[in-house]
């Protein structure tokens, strides 16, 4: 990976690199991972409550997440289903991940459920692609942060936007992780004993028993809600705009 990742982001991505460094009188840089350590300030954009322990580079600092919605989702329409048990709240990833058959098991096994179910798509998938129980809602988008207000869980690929946005919401979670940065997010979570990882290939079945086991017990949410105070305290940007202005003084 160390290999392969530097020769595909120059492939892709360093041209056009060079052309703003261009737009700004700047040299060219030799590979794309150059114009990133060179960079006087590396902003990590999570709490490092969240991360674990490490020894970090000089000019590297958490400033904490941002829990904004999407522009996308931020004013879309949705709606719970009706009754009064626990709402679950199914977020995939927002970009194709060959995921399509693994939401519809998520859909099936909240179907077998005592539960209320909103699914948000993405742009990735159409709606229809997914058939809803009657306990189920699907959406192509929803402003999550007003979803988790009601919710009870999240059932998520384990990407660092939702994990996130769940944790700061205090809300344990159920992790079909597929790629990227989803696993390493799955450990974070199952280590701090707030929810549990699922292989995304699991059936209706095993993701059903994944989910009642996390709803019933309480000590999911509890670990959740302690983590995501800290979280939440680390979202409100005064560290990000501290940075910022520092390297702008500078």
């Amino acid at each position: 990976m160390n290999s392969m990742t530097p020769r595909l982001l120059d492939r892709y991505a360093l041209v056009r690199v060079n052309e703003v460094r261009a737009e700004y009188g700047l040299e060219p840089s030799a590979t794309t991972w150059g114009q990133l350590q060179g960079a006087r300030r590396q902003l990590i954009i999570t709490s490092a409550a969240f991360d674990f322990p490490a020894t970090m580079p000089d000019n590297a600092r958490y400033v904490g997440p941002i829990l904004d919605d999407p522009a996308w989702a931020a004013d879309a329409d949705w709606m719970a289903p009706a009754g009064d048990g626990p709402l679950v709240l199914v977020a995939m990833s927002s970009t194709f991940q060959n995921h399509v058959d693994c939401l519809k098991r998520i859909t099936d096994a909240l179907g077998g459920l005592p539960v209320r179910g909103v699914v948000t798509t993405g742009p990735a998938v159409a709606t229809n692609a997914i058939h809803a129980p009657a306990n189920v809602t699907v959406v192509a988008s929803a402003p999550h942060r007003e979803v988790m207000r009601q919710a009870d869980l999240v059932v998520t690929h384990g990407g660092h936007g939702t994990v996130i946005k769940t944790l700061a919401a205090g809300l344990p979670l159920v992790i079909l992780h597929h790629g990227r940065d989803q696993v390493d997010n799955a450990v974070r979570v199952t280590t701090r004993g707030a929810g549990i990882a699922v292989s995304r290939r699991a059936s209706a079945e095993k993701i059903a028993r994944a989910i009642a086991k996390v709803l019933d017990d309480p000590g999911y949410r509890r670990a959740a809600a302690e983590l995501g105070e800290t979280v939440a305290r680390d979202a409100t940007g005064v560290v990000l705009i501290d940075e910022l202005e520092k390297v702008g003084a500078s």
